[in-house]
């Protein structure tokens, strides 16, 4: 049984809220930006440091960047300086995933945006049940450079999607160099039981599966990079596992919020921020606010304490 040491115990918890639920898993409709704005605001109150949502996916794209201009000012309005990034544009290239970016820059209300470095492949089952199919995702090495100065000239931080731990040593090497922008977080996506834009239940098939050894192995892999780290289920519920309290003990973060299960939620986004909040009192470490989660995820990053 692990326990929290005192360098954890003096770390504040960054709260990551994904709080947008996929319409393609979960039917229903989309939200408007009002709403989008109203839900963020709500659980930042309620103790996230990080919002994440999604755009209107049936809008052109001149509205859709125009929405998620809309979102993040009407966030920043309430909540300045709050770390808020947006989900990828649609699109086959890169390129046409990430045009909003320089849009959100420009208008002065891009604070943080996600990439994946480190190409993945994702099964996809046929009707007899075999996985002869697949997506890819990600950026290559090259693109992800390109992004990391990216950053740099838009004076925003990055979240880093893990999806295969061999990018993990992409990270190390550029967070040791001291490549990334402060405040940049690696994100651990583990697999769980739902696929994105599926209906029906497809395991993923990246990664090694949610467990705390797994959440080892992951932070071993970027021991050095200098980074902090946020442990999430892409197609699960973590908060039904045990790797929240392994995750709070070993100083790390945690992700929650309706879009990452891939299927309707009983939860509340603000529901489940107050699920990790009180996790986090139990455990003993405090909870970074908005408008102190830059700081600390600034933080110099801890070592896996067995």
């Amino acid at each position: 049984m692990s326990t929290i040491s005192s360098q954890s115990a003096d770390r504040p918890v960054v709260i990551e809220a994904c709080i947008s639920s996929v319409v393609a898993n979960t039917g229903g409709r989309q939200p408007t930006t009002q709403e989008i704005v109203d839900e963020a605001k709500a659980c930042i109150a309620a103790g996230a440091g990080i919002i994440h949502c999604h755009h209107d996916f049936s809008l052109d794209r001149a509205d859709a960047i125009a929405q998620c201009i809309a979102i993040n000012r009407g966030i920043l309005d309430a909540y300045p300086d709050t770390l808020i990034y947006p989900g990828f544009m649609s699109g086959k290239t890169l390129a046409e995933q990430m045009e909003h970016l320089e849009p959100m820059h420009e208008a002065g209300v891009l604070t943080m945006f996600a990439f994946d470095p480190g190409l993945s492949l994702h099964g996809r089952l046929d009707a007899d049940g075999l996985m002869t199919k697949s997506t890819r995702n990600g950026a290559t090495y090259e693109e992800s450079t390109e992004l990391v100065h990216r950053g740099h000239r838009y004076n925003a931080p990055s979240s880093l999607g893990i999806f295969e731990l061999g990018a993990l040593r992409w990270v190390r090497d550029f967070g040791a160099a001291g490549k990334f922008v402060p405040g940049t977080q690696v994100k651990f996506y583990f697999p769980g039981n739902n696929s994105f834009g599926l209906k029906r239940a497809a395991p993923s098939t990246y990664g090694l599966p949610p467990s705390t050894q797994a959440v080892d192995i992951y932070v071993s892999l970027m021991e050095g990079s200098g980074l902090p780290w946020v442990a999430s289920i892409l197609g699960g519920r973590i908060l039904e596992t045990d790797l929240p309290r392994h995750v709070l003990e070993k100083g790390g973060n945690l992700r929650v919020g309706i879009e990452d299960p891939l299927e309707p939620m009983e939860m509340t986004n603000v529901e489940l921020i107050q699920t990790v909040v009180d996790l986090a009192n139990k455990v003993g470490r405090p909870i970074a606010r908005s408008t102190e989660a830059r700081a600390a995820l600034c933080a110099p990053a801890l070592s896996l304490v067995a």
